[in-house]
């Protein structure tokens, strides 16, 4: 087998996003003052997941050439994961997820996905 063949126990392919969450728990949004700033998408948290777990993870997506973008490179680096696939977009921004944690049951969220960098990939 060729050397240069990189060997990896998972690829995902999917969406990646910040995620912004209310810090004022029970909240609605509507009144929420301040949110933290995550790694967000199901792909790009199973890449994350499965790379602290000791896997070799690579995430094959696209991101916003802007700060969220940066942060969701950074972030899927420092935990072991390979971002060679992650594709800069310079025309689309990086889809932003706000939620809340309103009880046990109820997560209020919105989504600013249009026509954002991971929903421009493809073949």
């Amino acid at each position: 087998m060729n050397a240069a063949v990189k060997r990896l126990d998972v690829i995902c392919i999917g969406r990646v996003a910040v995620d912004l969450y209310a810090q004022q728990i029970g909240s609605r949004l509507e009144d929420v003052a301040s949110f933290a700033k995550y790694l967000g998408g199901s792909s790009g948290n199973v890449a994350f997941g499965t790379a602290i777990q000791g896997l070799k993870s690579a995430m094959l997506a696209r991101v916003g050439d802007e700060h969220n973008g940066r942060f969701l490179r950074e972030t899927l680096n420092r935990a072991g994961v390979d971002t060679e696939y992650l594709i800069t977009d310079k025309s689309r921004l990086t889809a932003l997820v706000m939620l809340g944690i309103k009880d046990q049951e109820t997560f209020p969220l919105i989504f600013y996905r249009d026509n954002c960098a991971d929903m421009a990939l493809n073949a």
